[in-house]
């Protein structure tokens, strides 16, 4: 049976080796865009990790996420209690305050984060995207420095809030540009040391938040529940909670999986129905020789079915090994996406060389998919060959 039905297939090469391709060619997409998808997920925690969130962050319990106001009045208290959970590698302090950069003529808001230099490395990668060390400067986002056409050395007066309420303005420094692959911070952010911001605003020993690294970025949640039950008075969030608008993109990831595995189903059902229905036609007079000379209903429909089952297996076979051999390469190399995002905010926090990932999940999905699409599609024509009486086939034109 088998053996009829490759050869049957091999019949009309141009028609089989068509229907093979597109499903090769979909399976291999479906494996590649899963792996990529799965990258810049991955590239995008860490990034988001590295320079916003950390893995867990302590706030004041009144602090308002809008105004950044709610302060951590004696953070030191909170530090030394830190000191005794062996889970916890690293902290810093940040003081986070709105306020609008001046060039004389334009004013532009944003969000200004006190940092201690030295503290901070151990937490944060920031440090790694500039040129200069802060000192009695400021870093600026991309974005900024592209809005006022300024560059390193160039001066801006810095104007916010104090916290008696008294408008603060000082001419700073542009020490560093920072282009990160978070457009938030490129676009919003500037970066000074919190002593000198402490100083302009008449702030103390206040803090917006401690940023803590923990020694497993995945346990955070866990960790988070056992640090609530030590700091009642504070608000402790991990990095998930932090990056909750930002995750949701992973939803929309699953629903584009979802929408590629439509469209494989589709072009391996649109693809074999069409073989095997003309194969059919084609082949009409045959299955009634077939059936004058004893083959059963059940072995023609079992002949075709078994040409579906063929096609859909070196389809799949044929698409997962390529499609893993260039998940593969861009695993190992990956892509540079700096000429299509430039300062697109795409949602995903990337920038430069994106690795793909690998998801045995689509690889399995993929692997059977093809078989069982190939064989729902090749049911109904199988059928009618299947109905269709020695008489009737034979007296077909």
């Amino acid at each position: 049976m088998w053996k009829l039905a490759l050869k049957n297939l091999l019949r009309d090469k141009r028609r089989t080796l068509l229907t093979f391709g597109i499903l090769t060619v979909a399976i291999t997409y479906y494996i590649v865009i899963t792996g990529m998808l799965g990258g810049f997920e991955k590239e995008s925690i860490r990034n988001f990790i590295a320079l916003q969130s950390s893995h867990m962050v302590i706030r004041s319990e009144d602090f308002n996420e809008e105004t950044l106001e709610g302060y951590i009045e004696t953070p030191s208290e909170i530090e030394n209690k830190l000191e005794k959970y062996p889970f916890i590698k690293a902290y810093t302090e940040r003081l986070k305050i709105v306020g609008f950069l001046d060039n004389g003529i334009d004013q532009y808001p944003v969000v200004i984060v006190g940092i201690d230099p030295e503290r901070d490395k151990a937490v944060f990668k920031t440090f790694e995207y500039a040129d200069a060390p802060l000192r009695d400067g400021i870093w600026i986002g991309s974005s900024i420095k592209k809005h006022f056409d300024v560059k390193e050395g160039d001066y801006l007066f810095l104007n916010m809030r104090g916290k008696n309420g008294i408008i603060v303005s000082r001419e700073v420094e542009i020490k560093s540009i920072l282009n990160t692959p978070d457009f938030e911070i490129n676009n919003s952010h500037i970066y000074i040391d919190i002593n000198l911001l402490r100083d302009m605003g008449n702030f103390k020993d206040e803090v917006t938040q401690i940023n803590i690294l923990t020694d497993e970025f995945n346990k955070a949640e866990s960790y988070k529940n056992r640090l609530i039950s030590a700091f009642k008075k504070f608000k402790i969030t991990s990095w998930v909670d932090e990056g909750a608008d930002f995750l949701a993109i992973s939803k929309t990831k699953n629903a584009a999986q979802a929408v590629l595995l439509f469209f494989i189903i589709l072009i391996g059902i649109i693809g074999t129905a069409n073989t095997l229905l003309i194969s059919v036609f084609e082949k009409t007079r045959e299955i009634g020789t077939l059936k004058a000379i004893g083959m059963t209903d059940r072995e023609v429909m079992k002949l075709f079915l078994s040409e579906g089952v063929l096609i859909g297996v070196a389809g799949s076979l044929s698409g997962v090994i390529i499609g893993i051999l260039i998940n593969w390469y861009f695993v190992v190399h990956g892509i540079d996406w700096s000429p299509l995002l430039k300062d697109m905010d795409v949602g995903y926090k990337v920038m430069g060389i994106v690795k793909n990932t690998w998801n045995i999940k689509s690889i399995i999905v993929a692997l059977f998919l093809g078989p069982l699409t190939t064989i729902f599609a090749s049911y109904f024509p199988s059928k009618r060959a299947m109905k269709m009486t020695p008489a009737e086939c034979l007296r077909w034109v």
